[in-house]
């Protein structure tokens, strides 16, 4: 059944409704909310669609100026680090020249003395006087740590040598000594003393002078020099030797006097006598020769030091 709309009567006219509703306003009543009033927004929304969205972004990709501005930052960025790596590369090699640097000087350091003149010896053994024995070898092992590892030790230092060798054995271990030391090489103190049946005194003391050089109080690096054929020595020539190997009252600290005999075969061993009898033997017989006594030459033989056959 379709209900109706309930009647209640006839309508009251509007005016009558008007003047209804005002007499149920309430007068003095403090509002509860702000009036709201319109204003003006400033922000705009752009609507666009998506297929001029996707126009869009193909337009941006195509975009010349924007693709150049995109590269130009990816090759700066490119430039930048290819930079850093240069400089990274170049800082690396010079910290590792340097490193390398030190680590060949520690390796390469200045060798001593004594090193330098056991090398060398070795070396003209090897190729020049492979026949020296064991036992020559090592008394210039001795000689060596006598030189250069004993420097409180200024005691002058005689060396006969005989044998056939015995002026170029001489003279290159004479020239060993100088270049082992530490000090500028004078080419005029290594020249070698030639006896003759002619040398003085005089002449002979003013050779080995000038060769060894003056007396120093405060040397420590040996004095070399080479006589050759020792044994021609006139007897007051012979005191020269003396005066030079003395012990007590040496004019030069640390000299080293290499001699040689004339005679190449003195140094052969006999079979009742070695090869120092033998020389000792043949000094003392040319020296009596030459104006000394048996008395007299003993003490002056005594002052040799080694006796070393080659």
């Amino acid at each position: 059944m379709v209900q109706t709309r309930k009647s209640f009567g006839n309508l009251p006219n509007d005016k009558t409704l008007q003047q209804k509703r005002r007499s149920l306003e309430i007068p003095n009543v403090q509002r509860i909310y702000p009036v709201l009033q319109e204003t003006t927004s400033y922000a705009t929304t752009i609507h666009t669609s998506e297929k001029q969205d996707e126009d869009d972004v193909y337009e941006t990709e195509n975009d010349s100026s924007f693709a150049s501005s995109q590269a130009s930052e990816d090759t700066s960025y490119s430039s930048e680090t290819k930079d850093m790596w240069k400089y990274a590369m170049i800082i690396g090699v010079v910290l590792l020249a340097i490193v390398i640097g030190l680590v060949i000087a520690n390796g390469k350091q200045e060798k001593t003395s004594y090193e330098n003149y056991i090398e060398s010896i070795r070396s003209i053994l090897h190729t020049q006087f492979s026949s020296v024995s064991k036992e020559n070898r090592n008394l210039l092992r001795h000689i060596g740590q006598r030189l250069f590892l004993e420097p409180e030790n200024q005691a002058p230092l005689v060396v006969l040598v005989g044998g056939k060798s015995a002026k170029e054995f001489s003279e290159a271990v004479n020239r060993v000594i100088q270049e082992s030391k530490h000090e500028k090489i004078d080419s005029s103190k290594i020249k070698s003393i030639r006896i003759e049946s002619g040398t003085n005194r005089a002449d002979f003391h003013e050779n080995l002078r000038e060769i060894l050089g003056p007396s120093l109080s405060s040397q420590s690096s040996p004095r070399t020099a080479v006589v050759l054929d020792v044994d021609l020595l006139r007897w007051d020539a012979v005191l020269v030797l003396h005066a030079f190997s003395d012990h007590e009252k040496y004019p030069v600290p640390k000299t080293v006097l290499f001699l040689t005999v004339s005679d190449a075969n003195v140094s052969a061993e006999t079979n009742t006598k070695t090869c120092d009898e033998e020389m000792n033997s043949f000094l003392t017989t040319r020296w009596i020769e030459n104006g000394g006594t048996s008395d007299n030459i003993p003490p002056i033989i005594a002052r040799i030091s080694y006796f070393l056959c080659v």
